[in-house]
């Protein structure tokens, strides 16, 4: 039987890498990070670099700990006071004073909307822009809005990033995304994002919206070396492209225009790195569940849906 020629590289497997770039054991072996822990739970709630656990204005509820194992842990709560309440007070004057102390530039001297710390076994939040400093698991919401065109090509529309955004400003990003606050669910996420940043109304976008499931993925910054594990919960929203199925620009200023592109389009332009980073994983996860990347044209098919959901270093789970 002949031996199959090895098909080249179509470089979609490197984009996510771009992004995902944590190595899978990361969690036994994550030296020279802190371990976050809440104590009484053992288990791993976030990563902190040295460089941060140094300049890092640490209130008296968390202890550290350099031997046997590189630790930061929250005291448990004292009686008669909640491990929930206990442990937001703690965080919360952490960043306070962090803030009044301009210690970190990504904080950029304000405060944030508060996220879930995902996998604790009491509510938790951290404000978003701390959440790498803790390096906790955060979670986001994508939507992925498309139409077909008279000619039966299908479309994605997708957003240009304000040139006036802190973070990646004037990149291509999904149609609609934000990170889930700490007391929402993904689906409210985007129903409020999809009016603030394309018009999209709750009344049109509840009925038709179709939630696809979670792409996961944990990144080391190559400039900060701070990590981050990262949920993001997917959904499909199929638009006539007609009349008020049509993204438009909404009243939050962070969306610059709305661009029907082409599968093969949005596919050259991810290559030319003009897509925000993690969105490249959810355009190339919406196009194997719409079949236009395929185990047949694709050399690294498993891979690719392999590390779309990949196992994480911290919990996902408060009940285990």
């Amino acid at each position: 039987m002949a031996t199959p020629a090895t098909r080249p590289s179509s470089g979609l497997l490197d984009l996510i890498t771009v992004f995902d770039n944590l190595p899978l054991d990361f969690e036994q072996n994550c030296h020279p990070y802190y371990r976050l822990l809440l104590s009484p739970d053992t288990r791993t709630h976030g990563y902190i670099h040295p460089d941060t656990l140094a300049r890092m204005p640490w209130p008296s509820s968390f202890t550290i700990h350099h031997h046997p194992q590189r630790e930061v842990v929250l005291s448990p709560p004292p009686s008669g006071t909640s491990l929930s309440a206990h442990a937001n007070a703690a965080f919360q004057q952490a960043v306070d004073a962090a803030i009044a102390s301009n210690a970190f530039p990504q904080l950029n001297g304000m405060h944030s909307e508060p996220f879930l710390l995902v996998g604790a076994r009491a509510f938790v939040q951290v404000e978003r822009f701390a959440a790498s400093l803790f390096g906790i698991g955060t979670r986001g919401a994508h939507l992925t809005a498309y139409s077909y065109s008279r000619d039966g090509e299908l479309r994605i529309w997708v957003a240009r990033r304000s040139k006036h955004l802190y973070t990646y400003p004037g990149m291509l990003d999904s149609t609609v995304a934000g990170g889930v606050k700490a007391t929402d669910s993904p689906l409210a996420c985007i129903l409020a994002e999809s009016m603030e940043e394309a018009s999209l109304p709750a009344s049109l976008v509840g009925p038709l919206v179709r939630p696809t499931g979670v792409i996961t993925m944990a990144n080391r910054n190559p400039r900060s070396e701070l990590v981050h594990s990262e949920i993001l919960y997917t959904y499909d929203l199929e638009l006539s492209g007609e009349g008020q199925q049509v993204p438009r620009l909404g009243d939050d200023g962070e969306v610059d225009e709305f661009v029907p592109m082409s599968c093969d389009e949005v596919v050259r332009r991810m290559r030319a790195g003009e897509f925000k980073t993690n969105v490249c994983a959810v355009m190339i996860d919406f196009l194997i569940r719409h079949g236009r990347i395929t185990p047949e044209t694709e050399p690294d098919y498993v891979e690719i849906c392999t590390r779309l959901r990949r196992t994480l270093p911290v919990p996902t789970r408060s009940d285990v």
